[in-house]
């Protein structure tokens, strides 16, 4: 199978994370192309492009991967590299819905991500349910998935279908920064540099902004150039 030129063209514009999930989902890895969708949409390891995240997440949906789905449908939602459209979008987050409960049973983490997703944001007709979707959350937490890890912290830091415990929300952030995810790494940045959850730290807190910043966050990298660090 050959990659879509635009793709290649921009290969050596890609590093960590990002070139990882390029080299699989140019193989029709679907985990790996929704991976990939998120990458260029949050410019994580790559320049930040709407249309191609929209392109990678429209290969891993019709690859049946249920985030793949659930990505797609947001997109079509918001209008992130297409026309919003709310009919596509209602029916892909129903299709995610129908296709990750079942996995999410059986105990399939991303599944089990996707369906608290869905009710975490009430979509696709399913009603919001915050504190259900912290249960999904913490199944899949449990089980190493990075975003759902981001996400229970985030439920706990808010106080958003569970009780408000910023220790835990430091310790999930921290689960899911240990594993590379950029957006947890500049959470526990901000853990550290706030002293929320955790005894306050300077040091460490600009070391998770470097770690975070070098995966392309621009709210890390910001931070680090109003302290004049570099990373």
């Amino acid at each position: 199978m050959c990659a879509p030129q635009e793709v290649v063209e921009g290969q050596s514009k890609m590093y960590g994370k990002a070139l990882e999930y390029y080299e699989f989902a140019i193989y029709d890895d679907a985990e790996a192309q929704y991976q990939l969708a998120r990458c260029y949409h949050s410019g994580y390891g790559v320049e930040p492009n709407d249309s191609l995240a929209f392109m990678w997440g429209k290969k891993s949906a019709l690859g049946n991967y249920p985030a793949g789905v659930y990505f797609l449908a947001y997109c079509y939602e918001t209008g992130r590299g297409c026309s919003v459209n709310m009919a596509n979008a209602d029916h892909l987050y129903k299709k995610a819905y129908e296709m990750a409960l079942p996995l999410a049973k059986d105990g399939n983490a991303a599944a089990q991500f996707v369906v608290g997703k869905i009710y975490d944001y009430g979509n696709g007709g399913v009603k919001q349910d915050q504190s259900t979707a912290v249960k999904w959350y913490m199944l899949a937490a449990d089980q190493g998935y990075t975003g759902a890890q981001y996400n229970l912290a985030n439920c706990f830091q808010l106080g958003e279908g569970i009780a408000e415990n910023k220790r835990k929300a430091f310790f999930w952030y921290r689960e899911a920064a240990n594993q590379g995810d950029a957006d947890s790494q500049y959470m526990l940045g901000l853990c550290y540099a706030s002293g929320e959850g955790v005894s306050k730290d300077n040091t460490k807190a600009i070391e998770w902004f470097k770690k975070s910043s070098r995966q392309g966050h621009p709210l890390a990298q910001h931070i680090l150039m109003r302290v004049g660090e570099t990373w």
